[in-house]
């Protein structure tokens, strides 16, 4: 029902850049904060097992205390952890760019449609691409736009003062 609409250029990628921006930033708040939790966690796990391993093996010299936990293991699983976090927020930051451009997209589309129709513009349609959300909603609003110009015409405000062009004709000719 819906008629697709062409493909964006890249300089359309961001459609409401605001809305989209502050989405993604709740989202990275969000994810950071859990991050940052887990850290936490994994930083008191990690100290409590330090001084498990300190006592097991009365390490006294401060120093070599470090050394023993601080290896190439734990230098190893650190850069695998920030490297999985600096992955995991590459992946974050596309679905979220992906799902807030193919919900706000269509929605921009439905806020100018619903503008036009408040002009009386009964002939506007909806366009949304085919992988955009909202298609049933946008099915809908499209129908009801079918509705209003069978009822009043394409442009009501247009035909009434087309009508009223006629009747200022027509008394003129008189």
């Amino acid at each position: 029902m819906t008629a697709s609409r062409p493909r964006r250029q890249k300089k359309s990628l961001l459609i409401e850049p605001f809305k989209q921006i502050k989405f993604g930033l709740y989202v990275f708040a969000v994810s950071v904060v859990f991050i940052l939790l887990c850290g936490l966690l994994f930083v008191q796990a990690f100290r409590a097992q330090y001084e498990h391993v300190m006592g097991l093996f009365n390490v006294v010299d401060e120093n070599m205390q470090w050394a023993l936990v601080t290896n190439d293991v734990f230098t190893t699983n650190a850069i695998r952890i920030g490297a999985l976090f600096a992955l995991y927020l590459v992946v974050l930051f596309t679905v979220v760019f992906k799902l807030t451009h193919r919900y706000y997209g269509p929605l921009v589309s439905i806020e100018r449609f619903i503008d036009e129709i408040k002009r009386g513009h009964y002939g506007q349609r909806v366009r949304i691409r085919e992988r955009d959300e909202l298609h049933n909603l946008v099915s809908r609003l499209n129908e009801m736009a079918e509705v209003l110009e069978r009822r009043h015409g394409r442009n009501p405000k247009e035909a009434h003062k087309e009508h009223h062009k006629e009747l200022a004709r027509e008394h003129k000719g008189k």
